[in-house]
């Protein structure tokens, strides 16, 4: 599957410089950049969801609560 991805100058010109610098397409240079992005974004929206399932099966802590562990973990 093909697709057009429009850029604007500035951002076309920069991936063309860097382009010449590397030695790579820039297509391959814009694939890696959309794969390491997507990549990135998939894993914080995992830990988002993780976060949010492991709140749904316990009670979250207050900020009292959260400040006395933590005064009871440095031994005050």
């Amino acid at each position: 599957m093909t697709n057009a991805v429009h850029l604007s100058r500035t951002l076309a010109r920069r991936l063309r410089q860097v382009s010449a610098r590397s030695r790579r397409s820039p297509v391959v240079l814009a694939r890696q950049a959309i794969v390491q992005r997507l990549d990135y974004l998939e894993g914080r929206l995992k830990a988002i969801d993780a976060d949010f399932a492991d709140l749904e099966k316990r009670r979250g802590l207050t900020t009292a609560e959260v400040l006395a562990e933590h005064d009871r973990k440095i031994g005050k």
